[in-house]
């Protein structure tokens, strides 16, 4: 690592930690006002999170930081940048207990998100729409109406797989699915990842290339990325991956060697630096260690896997869902309990199968802007892929042993196994 490199790194961690340790909540809007009914206007800062039984609203006061979380029914329709009146019941998160037994951190969750107060069960009407930023709501839209072609040519649960593969949309799956997809350790598949975008931009850079020079491919490569991730909601994961992509990318165009271990360090810097916050949200650390795992464990593991073929590329698909089971399994464990036993081979059978899904999919949506009786036709093949993934998750997941609750998992336990990690991958190396 060169001497500029080193300074780069060291000031993005002070810069984080002095970032991390000023910054201050903006819990103070209507403190006065809780557990009482509250009226007001305020935009609605994201797409809408359309849930089973209602839509989640993320509304912003005008000149406030923070924003209130808005349930509401699903009878309207809403989209980003609409302005809105808003009356109901004003509470503060609170947290609660899981199926498994375990707390989970809601009143965090929300906090990292700017999140201080929500609204159940409440009364909406428009009043105008249209604000917001121009570019995010002509992206929001194309998503909105991506999901519509999807929603018109595939039936539930295959659309809302659909959605979550290319969009990341999680909140259409019932409680059984959901269920399922969290003990087989299937549950990211829907929360955007590096997975998903590396297919992406290879995809936009064969098909770029086909028909311009490497240079103006690749460039193109990167600005859809960037839109992509603003489209998608620029979540903790797909912002991650997106940078990460963003510097591999940068560095083909200008002929470097891309470092991808550099990458992720220097990414997750930036991103602390961008938002404190996000330094304790759950999907951040989960989408950092993997990757982590990916990059630093499949090297030492390849090894142990040479009898499989490397045909169709099983035998790296086979060990990075290894290597990335291993470095998050500490975290899992102390944050959810939650162990499952066939995590590693359902990873692996439908690792073949989602970029095949993730193309027709695509193909699917697109079809619908363009032609929308030609995309029933990509639909059919989208939908057996999807039905296919479906499948293998719920035989595995059905299985009676398929996953087990660890009770407690203490913290230090899981400092004491990262440390362990970070010997074997680094330190052991280096005497060897």
């Amino acid at each position: 690592m060169q001497k500029r490199e080193i300074i780069i790194i060291l000031i993005l961690i002070t810069v984080s930690l002095l970032r991390f340790i000023f910054s201050n909540n903006d819990e103070t809007l209507f403190s006065e006002a809780i557990n009482q009914k509250v009226t007001f206007e305020g935009l609605i800062t994201e797409t809408p999170d359309v849930r089973i039984n209602n839509q989640h609203l993320k509304i912003k006061l005008e000149d406030e930081k923070s924003r209130i979380l808005v349930m509401t029914s699903r009878d309207k329709e809403f989209s980003y940048g609409d302005l809105v009146k808003v009356s109901g019941r004003l509470e503060k998160p609170e947290n609660f207990t899981t199926d498994n037994g375990r707390e989970f951190n809601y009143k965090r969750y929300l906090a990292n998100q700017k999140i201080y107060y929500l609204i159940n069960r409440a009364e909406v009407e428009i009043i105008s729409s249209g604000g917001g930023n121009p570019i995010k709501r002509f992206l929001f839209q194309i998503r909105k109406n991506f999901i519509k072609n999807i929603n018109k040519v595939l039936a539930s649960p295959e659309s809302d797989l659909a959605n979550g593969l290319v969009l990341g949309v999680r909140g259409g799956f019932d409680d059984k699915t959901e269920k399922e997809l969290i003990e087989t350790g299937t549950i990211h598949i829907v929360a955007l990842s590096g997975y998903n975008v590396s297919i992406i931009a290879e995809a936009v850079i064969k098909f770029f290339g086909l028909m311009l020079p490497a240079s103006f491919s690749i460039a193109l490569s990167i600005i859809i990325i960037i839109l992509f991730v603003l489209m998608t909601g620029a979540t903790a994961t797909i912002v991650r991956a997106g940078i990460m992509a963003v510097i591999m990318l940068f560095g083909r165009l200008t002929g470097r060697t891309y470092q991808a271990g550099r990458a992720l360090v220097i990414t997750g810097l930036i991103m602390i630096v961008f938002s404190p916050r996000i330094i304790m949200d759950m999907s951040f650390q989960l989408s950092f260690i993997a990757t982590a795992g990916v990059l630093f464990i499949s090297p030492k593991l390849i090894r142990f896997f040479r009898f499989i073929p490397a045909r169709l590329g099983l035998r790296e698909i086979i060990t990075a869902t290894i290597s990335a089971s291993i470095a998050v399994l500490p975290l899992l464990l102390y944050l959810t309990g939650v162990f499952s036993i066939v995590s590693i081979p359902t990873n692996t059978i439908i690792a073949l199968i989602i970029p095949y899904a993730m193309f027709f999919v695509f193909i699917t949506g697109l079809a619908g802007f363009i032609w929308p009786a030609i995309s029933i036709i990509f639909a059919y093949l989208a939908d057996f892929l999807l039905s296919l993934i479906l499948i293998v998750i719920h035989f595995f997941g059905s299985l009676s042993f398929s996953s087990f609750l660890i009770r407690s998992f203490p913290l230090w336990l899981t400092i004491l196994i990262y440390l362990f990690l970070i010997w074997w991958i680094f330190i052991k190396n280096d005497k060897s």
